[in-house]
């Protein structure tokens, strides 16, 4: 075999400051990056839905599905949809928070799925709080 095909023994002759410079890493597969920014966009999809129920008693989230009536006419009919509070007010009147994903409650340290808060008037302002943290990606190690 020649020198000339042998990967083994090739050198590689010498490089720029510049291109030393450079950190070299191993590519991460970008399935694995539009995976992971699926499940945050689930959970910041949920976060926003629970942020408008807290807010806003009355808010009631819809689909909308076209319908024939009696008549035969089709009709564009928003249906309500039943969505769970991540939220429990205990009888104290400390209210607990989860963070649910796949209709799971997260874990999110050492078998603790619920953050404790006092009372309902600081709610609203706790799920914009786990909104920035899922955006800072502080989540992301947590949904598997």
């Amino acid at each position: 075999m020649t020198t000339h095909f042998d990967v083994k023994t090739r050198k590689y002759g010498a490089k720029s400051e510049i291109f030393e410079s450079f950190e070299f890493v191993i590519r991460e597969p970008e399935s694995h990056i539009f995976a992971t920014l699926a499940k945050r966009d689930k959970i910041l999809k949920g976060l926003d839905e629970q942020i408008k129920i807290a807010s806003n008693r009355s808010h009631q989230p819809v689909k909308y599905k076209w319908l024939a009536d009696i008549n035969g006419n089709i009709r564009r009919t928003a249906i309500p949809l039943k969505v769970k509070k991540w939220w429990v007010e205990l009888l104290d009147g400390r209210v607990q928070i989860s963070v649910y994903y796949k209709g799971k409650p997260i874990e999110m340290k050492d078998g603790r799925d619920a953050i404790q808060i006092d009372n309902l008037k600081e709610l609203v302002a706790h799920l914009e709080l786990l909104r920035a943290s899922v955006n800072l990606g502080d989540f992301d190690d947590l949904l598997t």
